[in-house]
């Protein structure tokens, strides 16, 4: 008996979230994934939603003694029948989890009626418990990075300033018009600006608003990381108003604003599939980073 165990894993303890009593735990092991990782390990809308008093979503954790070492963040899109998920791992137990930690997100959406699961990837190699249940590859988001500073940029006939409570509809109005139909950015109420306003990094300066007269053309929300990382976390240009260089002038403001306040590289991410946005970003003087990928299951 002992020589037939030898060798064998017993399968760890996979059960529903306990929102908040997990809470915890499940904070300590994204941040132990980060540092590992050196980036987080929950797209920020996820994580918003997560650490959020009502939880959006649900999910399953994964115990080892205890501990919690494997999570799997369940969110209905705002797509009807399509359910978003992401795999967090301890790094000390990767490949051995995922697939348990999958079915179980998957059972539940089927439980719901949900139609299409999309599961992103962030980490080399990740792709593969996925591809072994069947999904195939969707949609990829490049991160790309520039050094800095970079050249100024022109506002003649702009007015430039950071965001005040009153800009509130105004950023929201342009925002949802250029994301329209956009899962993570698109279709934002005041809660969704709210709720990203709430992170410790928020500055209001951060966010660079160009105005003509009463009305915003444009504006580009910066994000400070550790170190020398500057990011342009969200970028948005009227779309009635494209064509004219505002999108180059609100990118050019926040790696500008981001050099100021001591960045010394820029980055952002950008839709595989928005060939006019990446175009504009490699005249920059942006180069290509590691790329997300994002994985759909038809149920």
């Amino acid at each position: 008996l002992c020589a037939a165990m030898r060798g064998w894993v017993a399968p760890m303890l996979v059960r529903p979230l306990n929102h908040p009593a997990d809470l915890a735990g499940l904070i300590a092991l994204l941040d132990r994934c980060e540092l590992h990782d050196g980036r987080p390990s929950l797209c920020e809308h996820k994580y918003a939603s997560l650490v959020a008093e009502r939880l959006s979503g649900d999910g399953f954790v994964a115990e080892d003694d205890g501990d919690v070492i494997g999570y799997v963040h369940l969110l209905e899109s705002k797509r009807p029948g399509t359910y978003e998920l992401e795999v967090v791992v301890h790094p000390a137990q990767r490949g051995r989890l995922e697939g348990q930690l999958l079915r179980a997100a998957i059972e539940r959406v089927r439980d719901y009626g949900g139609e299409t699961v999309m599961a992103w990837v962030y980490q080399a190699g990740g792709e593969r418990p996925l591809e072994e249940l069947g999904f195939s590859l969707e949609k990829t988001l490049h991160q790309m990075r520039v050094p800095l500073p970079t050249p100024k940029p022109e506002w003649a006939g702009l007015d430039l300033r950071g965001f005040t409570p009153r800009d509130e509809q105004a950023m929201l109005y342009v925002n949802n018009r250029a994301f329209e139909g956009h899962l993570e950015a698109g279709n934002w109420g005041p809660e969704d600006l709210r709720a990203r306003q709430a992170y410790d990094w928020y500055d209001p300066e951060g966010i660079r608003m160009l105005w003509s007269g009463d009305d915003l053309v444009a504006f580009c929300w910066t994000k400070q990381h550790p170190g020398r990382l500057g990011e342009i976390y969200l970028i948005a240009v009227d779309p009635d108003l494209r064509g004219r260089g505002f999108g180059r002038t609100a990118a050019l403001e926040g790696l500008r604003h981001l050099h100021l306040r001591g960045s010394t590289e820029g980055m952002l991410s950008v839709d595989g599939a928005n060939d006019r946005a990446r175009q504009l970003y490699q005249q920059l003087g942006f180069a290509w980073h590691p790329s997300d990928l994002a994985f759909g299951l038809q149920l």
